[in-house]
């Protein structure tokens, strides 16, 4: 029998970004997230942080996806790049 895979619901302003970019900033999500559990490597958070910030251009918005993703996983961008850069 195979583990069902839970799929969380991210608070996201899907109206403002395309379909591509919406990828971006879940796959980006999912990497913080994993960093609770796994290890993962400097140069890919970096890279997935300059393209998540590239996407948003607003620091309020990073702000706000920074608490709902703490709120969700228990885990904040700030705090898992603040030891990365």
């Amino acid at each position: 029998m195979k583990a069902k895979e839970t799929s969380k619901e991210y608070k996201i302003d899907y109206e403002l970004y395309t379909v591509d970019e919406l990828v971006k900033i879940i796959k980006f999500f999912q990497l913080i997230e994993k960093t609770k559990t796994k290890r993962v490597a400097k140069d890919e958070l970096i890279n997935g942080y300059n393209e998540y910030r590239n996407i948003l251009k607003n620091k309020a918005l990073e702000k706000e996806y920074d608490r709902m993703l703490f709120e969700k996983s228990h885990v904040s961008i700030y705090d898992v790049m603040k030891n990365v850069l």
